[in-house]
């Protein structure tokens, strides 16, 4: 075989790889972020009621219902501001690792989903906790 012939044969190998890689690691994965509003018995699903993007119809804000199941690699956080956090910068959020038990209904969430058809499967879960500032809320001394 000739060097330009090995060339040829090498990049057309080269090209159908990068091509089967790329079409093996694309998988469409989209940011969901609203209220859960039910939880299977099983903890196994939930829904989460989102408003985004944002629409009306007859005067009111359309919520789109949308059914997430968790997978056992789901990853589970809650983000909170901090009066005193490590980045020094206060009313910064801070990151917490939660269990599976640290998900509620009516908790804010954003929901990091990998959509497979019809199906939605969280990837990770992030809750979103309000910051009560102390000298708005009145309750310093």
């Amino acid at each position: 075989m000739t060097p330009r012939a090995r060339s040829a044969v090498f990049t057309g190998v080269l090209v159908i790889l990068l091509g089967l890689t790329a079409a093996a690691s694309t998988e469409e994965r989209v940011k969901h972020s609203g209220s859960i509003v039910s939880i299977a018995d099983d903890g196994g699903t939930f829904v989460l009621a989102e408003v985004g993007p944002w629409r009306a119809r007859n005067g009111a804000t359309v919520i789109t219902r949308r059914t997430i199941t968790l997978a056992p690699e789901t990853g589970l956080a809650i983000v909170a501001r901090d009066e005193t956090p490590p980045s020094g910068f206060s009313g910064d959020f801070v990151e917490t690792r939660l269990g599976p038990d640290g998900i509620y209904l009516n908790d804010y969430v954003t929901v990091d989903c990998r959509h497979e058809g019809q199906r939605m499967i969280a990837l990770r879960i992030t809750v979103s906790e309000p910051w009560v500032d102390a000298a708005a809320s009145g309750t310093l001394p």
